[in-house]
């Protein structure tokens, strides 16, 4: 049985307290190196150092057994494995070094198995000291010594990562996929990730050196390698932006996660083309890859698909999957409505309130033949359930941002009501979508006009609350604007909104005046009591109204243009007027803010905790240059993908400053889509083998899996000088035995000669392909690895019984034989010319392969094997 040991205080410079787990004091081994023979010079012939008798019999020679529920200090973590721990398990070992003195360094992986889960798993390599049960004692227990913690305090990582906005960068299991650790001869830390994949260069305190190296990809002169969440691509970006704002606002307080909302042309579905002519300045749905209906901006065709859902098709990062709702804009047909709700989004902002509510109304969610899985019993929207947001109000059935259209909003029973603020000179949070009174894009109608005549301001920022409701002459936003749809600015169709102005001693013809934030709080309230108690009363639908009205949500955007500072009001000014208001109003738990500049979002994180956040994404094409050029008639500069030069690339470089303005610094790979820079590293199919040679001057990172495109069940190891810090192009194949479905380590004992560890994808199984291979590297580049049985780990012998009666009731392969059938057997090292020390990853919580029968996560294991003839 094993107990916990007492805090054992950290050894290396850049580690912390910790606590260990063991049976005893930890009993520390008698001095070594790496590389030893495993022989104890006192006690040759006799005991090892690692409590090993020479008259051992092959198999199982040593075990000890770290607690799956072993902590160590750190932030809380867990929170999308459903655990959310005060602290940090200590777990998921991907790799071991030998530091000879009886420790190793255990290298952490990315936490609870994938990029979606891991933002709260830091990366760390810990050191620790197994007191292996042997046929000569030894408690079989494991201290916890210490921890390096990873991190990139010079920013040598180019992309965004989870803690981007703090000094030390800590990295996490969001960031990169460490499954591979060496040494190298200037004492160095090489990490093989799998993300990239990437190599990763750290000092011997854990601080990144280098920005990390991907794989060229020698069969496509000019490509890399990539994964399906390889940073420099737009698909797996999304999250990682999400990532690093939720961990800033969780650094001020916030409690609540943020929203992630897309253009619905970025999600991923069913549409096989995967592009829907985004070279274009609107989306061409029937011809991918042409001019769209008002011309061509010129910009490179890019894959639009690329936020994908839980229910998506792919192997792309999920959004949601990683913790973050998702509410698309802006939908307007039901056939498209249905393929969203189909898809599984969390909300759906539309022009068309009343053709959203009509399906969702209508909406078989559970697919029993029965609709209305998304109401609730007074038959309005179920929040919980679903987001149902009017655009503007309602703007395809009344001109936008007005106080009819939000009435229209509320009479359509919609959740919430989305709407645009713009900021007057005396800092008046006003409704309007754009920065000034241009009223329309170009060539359309105008939206704004002065009652009376009278000329325009030019920009909303210049000009005070009381100019544009002059008593007089008061701006009016009533163009109908909106071709092709039923939007009206028929009067008679908005009662409750000339009941409420006339309440203000307005005329009924200055209904659609400009409003204010303000008013528009006001209106809800007015409209909650016309129905319940006013004239309203006595409408067939009063009831559905004012009780849902009356737990309205508001969705309010700020209108800023990081490209155009000199447009309008500076983020703060937006976040006091506006953030300041649904504080003094009480409606912190009804009101977002959203944006597609991502500065105003952090500033409301750090000032107004209680406030959720919203952050937009979109491409709307930018014109090349940034107004109506060529005679182009429909360009936006309203969303945030677009670098600051549009006809320049973001490239990987770390020089590179043509970033997005509108996300805070946060990386954005513009147009760097899968239509371009091809994915050819599985997911989970990246650097899982690390060998270095004896001298430490090579590394040879081995992929997990096969690359696209290569021979089934062929794997690439690679050759990187630690001197040039380059890939050599010097490559070698590796074939999966019968079952092997990936690798989980590759080490060297010699320049040529060294060890691999193949598995299959099953746990719990006894018979399953756990396999540890002895091989040796061929002479000529591009030729095969020779290979050769070596251990069946499923099957090892357990002539000592160091296993029987060890475990828990209903456990696997305890006894003789042994066996170690977990899904993740990731660590192998060569310990002496007959000894193996072999460690599994335990991906905890997720992980059962011993346990089977109480269905408990999987321990770390560390055991020895001895072979029956010498390997050197």
């Amino acid at each position: 049985m094993i107990r916990l040991g007492r805090a054992v205080a950290g050894l290396l410079a850049g580690s912390f307290l910790v606590v260990g787990c063991t049976g005893d004091d930890g009993a520390a081994g008698a001095p070594g190196a790496p590389g030893h023979d495993g022989k104890d010079g006192a006690n040759a012939g006799k005991t090892d150092k690692w409590g090993v008798s020479e008259s051992d019999p092959p198999g199982l020679v040593g075990r000890a057994v770290l607690p799956a529920a072993t902590f160590a200090p750190g932030p809380p973590s867990g929170e999308i494995t459903g655990g959310f721990w005060a602290s940090q398990p200590v777990q998921g070992f991907s790799s071991l070094v030998d530091l000879g003195d009886g420790s190793f360094y255990t290298l952490v992986d990315n936490g609870f198995g994938g990029i979606e889960n891991s933002a709260d798993s830091m990366l760390r390599i810990y050191r620790v000291r197994p007191s292996y049960k042997t046929s000569m004692g030894g408690s079989g227990g494991v201290d916890v010594l210490s921890y390096i913690e990873l991190r990139d305090p010079d920013k040598k990582v180019k992309f965004t990562i989870v803690n981007q906005f703090t000094s030390r960068r800590l990295l996490t299991g969001a960031d990169f996929d460490p499954e591979s650790l060496r040494v190298a001869a200037d004492g160095t830390l090489w990490i093989g990730d799998e993300f990239g994949p990437f190599l990763l260069h750290f000092d011997p305190s854990g601080k990144l050196l280098d920005a990390p190296y991907p794989l060229p990809d020698f069969e496509h002169p000019g490509q890399f390698v990539r994964s399906p969440q390889n940073p420099w691509l737009e698909e797996a970006s999304a999250i990682r932006v999400m990532n690093a704002a939720k961990a800033h606002g969780r650094a001020h307080g916030v409690t609540k996660t943020p929203v992630f909302s897309p253009w619905h042309v970025h999600v991923v579905d069913a549409d096989n083309t995967g592009n829907r002519g985004f070279n274009t300045q609107r989306d061409n749905f029937d011809h991918p890859n042409t001019p769209g209906p008002n011309g061509n901006t010129g910009l490179q065709a890019a894959n639009d698909e690329i936020v994908r859902l839980t229910k998506s098709p792919g192997s792309f990062p999920s959004i949601q999957a990683a913790g973050y709702p998702v509410v698309t804009w802006t939908v307007n047909d039901a056939a498209r409505m249905k393929e969203m709700l189909d898809l599984g989004v969390n909300g759906i902002i539309s022009d068309r309130p009343d053709i959203l509510y009509s399906t969702i109304a209508s909406y078989d969610a559970n697919k029993d033949g029965k609709p209305g899985d998304l109401l609730d019993a007074d038959g309005l929207i179920d929040r919980s359930k679903f987001d149902a947001q009017a655009h503007r109000g309602g703007r395809d059935l009344r001109p936008e941002n007005t106080i009819p259209s939000y009435e229209v909003g509320l009479d359509n029973l919609i959740g919430t009501l989305e709407m645009d603020c713009g900021l007057t000179a005396d800092n008046v949070p006003v409704m309007y979508h754009d920065r000034d009174f241009q009223g329309s894009l170009p060539g359309e109608p105008k939206k704004s006009r002065r009652k009376g005549g009278g000329a325009l301001p030019v920009h909303i920022k210049d000009v005070t609350f009381a100019n544009i409701q002059d008593p007089s002459f008061p701006i009016l936003n009533d163009g109908v604007i909106r071709s092709g749809t039923p939007q009206t600015n028929d009067l008679a169709l908005s009662p409750v909104s000339r009941a409420f102005w006339a309440q203000r001693h307005r005329n009924a013809d200055e209904i659609y005046m400009m409003a204010s934030l303000e008013q528009v709080f006001d209106f809800v309230d007015f409209y909650v009591d016309y129905y319940e108690n006013g004239e309203g009363k006595t409408h067939p639908e009063a009831t559905k109204r004012w009780k849902n009205a009356s737990r309205i949500r508001f969705n309010i955007e700020t209108k800023l243009d990081p490209r155009r500072p000199d447009t309008t009001k500076s983020p703060g000014e937006f976040v006091t007027a506006i953030a300041g208001l649904i504080t003094a109003r009480g409606l912190e738990d009804r009101a977002d803010i959203q944006s597609f500049d991502f500065r105003t979002l952090l500033q409301v994180q750090e000032r107004y905790p209680y406030i959720r956040t919203v952050y937009l994404f979109g491409d709307f094409s930018l014109c090349p240059t940034g107004q109506n050029a060529g005679g182009k008639s429909y360009c936006d500069d309203g969303t945030n993908f677009q670098p600051l030069d549009i006809n320049a690339p973001v490239t990987e470089s770390l020089s590179d400053a043509n970033n997005t303005p509108w996300m805070a610094g946060m990386y954005w790979p513009y147009r760097r889509t899968t239509l371009d820079y091809a994915v050819r590293s599985q997911t989970s199919g990246g650097f899982e083998g690390l060998a270095v040679s004896p001298d430490g001057k090579k590394l040879y990172p081995l992929l997990e899996k096969p690359l696209t495109g290569a021979p089934a069940g062929q794997l690439l190891i690679s050759e990187f000088d630690t001197n040039t810090r380059s890939f050599t192009g010097t490559q070698f194949k590796y074939q999966y035995g019968e079952h092997g479905e990936s690798i989980g380590e590759f080490v060297l004992f010699t320049d040529k000669k060294g060890i691999i560890i193949e598995r299959d994808g099953t746990q719990g199984d006894v018979n399953g392909w756990k396999r540890l291979f002895q091989v040796e590297l061929p002479s000529a580049s591009g030729a095969a690895v020779t290979k050769t049985d070596l251990v069946n780990l499923n099957a090892i012998p357990d002539t000592l019984q160091l296993s029987a009666g060890t475990g828990l009731a209903g456990d696997v392969g305890l006894g003789n034989p042994f066996s170690f059938p977990f899904q993740t057997i990731e660590s192998v090292l060569v310990l002496g010319p007959r000894l193996l020390a072999v460690t599994n990853d335990n991906n905890y919580p997720g992980s059962i392969g011993r346990h089977k029968g109480l269905g408990l996560p999987d321990d770390n294991e560390f055991i020895l094997v001895k072979l029956d003839h010498d390997l050197y």
